[in-house]
């Protein structure tokens, strides 16, 4: 999965904005701070969450994984943070609609930026 940098940026805004998250298997990351040694099998530092056990071997701890990673979530994700917090499934058609998100291939962009604006 590829993530744009305008995405990255939007993430690091919510973690700064107090984005309330807790790493879990299934969940993409930007590695802010480098805490991942290997290569990224993606790009740019972004990594997937398949074995938790890994993460923390180096990070120690969940709070220290929150505090060096960046959650990057993916379209699914997004849209359930939302709904989650009382914008519901008219109101993001509606948005994605008026973007033209489809035609232009920029729908997690747009779900990000709601994202950012209901924080």
């Amino acid at each position: 999965m590829k993530f744009s940098r305008e995405e990255i940026d939007l993430a690091r805004q919510w973690k700064g904005d107090g984005l309330d998250w807790t790493p879990a298997v299934g969940h993409f990351v930007w590695d802010e701070t480098g805490l991942i040694e290997a290569d990224s099998p993606f790009h740019d530092r972004v990594f997937f969450i398949l074995d938790m056990k890994h993460f923390l071997r180096r990070s120690k701890t969940i709070e220290a994984l929150q505090d060096a990673c960046v959650w990057l979530p993916t379209w699914e994700d997004a849209r359930d943070w939302l709904i989650q917090h009382g914008v519901d499934d008219a109101l993001i058609a509606q948005r994605l609609q008026q973007e033209n998100a489809i035609e232009s291939r920029s729908e997690r962009l747009v779900l990000y930026r709601m994202i950012a604006e209901n924080l």
